[in-house]
């Protein structure tokens, strides 16, 4: 488990402290230039996504019973997540809105969710060989590199309580999204917590989850997971820019990763430090909770 947190790890950490490196000495010219490529790349990492989507959710041996379950779990996770970490700010209330602030991240979205469905369109008219998800993890090292050039500009602030506060009211989130959907699907609460603590790390609850409770559970977890991190990146489009604390927790553990190029698009600099603090928290105790709840369910059931 150790050595896959590290391998998972290290090299997203490297790419982050690469790119502040090439930010900080090169020019703000060339460094502008490098960060202008952010939404180009953006746009083929969600097309990667969709291509990855595809290949879950077009394959004839997963049944539509475990797919639906697991959409369901996610869509709980992802409004429980978002209520308990809602936090409305008075001033923006009385802030009036133009159209054009109203529209422009709901087009946004639209184009996120058109680059996801042309990534699904390819997935059923190329040839199933390919690899998605190696495309994907190409893409998401550089945008991270990308994202430490522009952070490089950035003075960084010290902890706060909102550093703290994101990830323990996502994994608070976890436990009542859990308890509550036992009251929906034929699952014990304990076998719904191993379900769901990949926060978002389809990479990882996928294969791990298969390998301690099966394949059947492995599959839910990943399309879970999956499905999550589709909401986090509309909901960033949509809601992102107001209220960033409640979509940086749906993010999870992906938050310092495949969906920090997203956050740091629309969401303040000081958000992005705080994703990048909380999707590292959640990364680091999601094997550790897998495991300890896949322990206490061949326990207790």
């Amino acid at each position: 488990m150790f050595s896959y947190l590290l391998f998972s790890l290290f090299p997203i950490l490297f790419a982050l402290s690469l790119g502040w490196g090439i930010g900080k000495f090169t020019t703000s010219g060339f460094k502008q230039s490098l960060v202008s490529y952010i939404t180009i790349l953006v746009w083929l990492l969600l097309i990667s996504i969709g291509f990855q989507f595809g290949a879950v959710l077009f394959d004839p041996q997963l049944g539509t019973k475990i797919i639906f379950q697991a959409i369901i779990y996610s869509t709980i996770l992802v409004i429980v997540t978002y209520l308990i970490l809602f936090k409305k700010d008075i001033q923006q209330q009385k802030d009036k809105k133009a159209f054009s602030d109203i529209i422009k991240p709901i087009l946004e979205c639209l184009v996120a969710i058109a680059m996801v469905v042309i990534g699904m369109i390819l997935y059923m008219v190329l040839s199933k060989s390919i690899n998605g998800e190696w495309l994907s993890t190409i893409l998401l090292y550089i945008l991270i590199l990308l994202v430490g050039v522009d952070f490089s500009s950035i003075k960084l602030q010290s902890l706060t309580f909102n550093h703290f506060r994101v990830p323990f009211l996502t994994i608070t989130a976890l436990f009542i999204s859990a308890y509550l959907t036992t009251f929906i699907l034929d699952k014990s609460f304990v076998e719904l917590m191993v379900l769901g603590s990949g926060f978002g790390w389809f990479s990882l609850s996928g294969p791990l989850v298969a390998k301690v409770m099966g394949t059947e559970s492995g599959t839910f977890a990943l399309i879970c997971d999956l499905i999550r991190e589709f909401y986090a990146i509309a909901l960033l489009y949509l809601l992102g820019r107001k209220y960033p604390a409640p979509i940086i927790g749906i993010c999870g553990a992906t938050a310092m990763d495949s969906t920090l190029p997203f956050i740091k698009n629309n969401c303040t600099q000081l958000d992005v430090q705080i994703a990048i603090f909380s999707g590292f928290i959640l990364t680091l105790l999601a094997p550790c909770f897998i495991i300890l709840f896949s322990q206490l369910f061949y326990s207790f059931g």
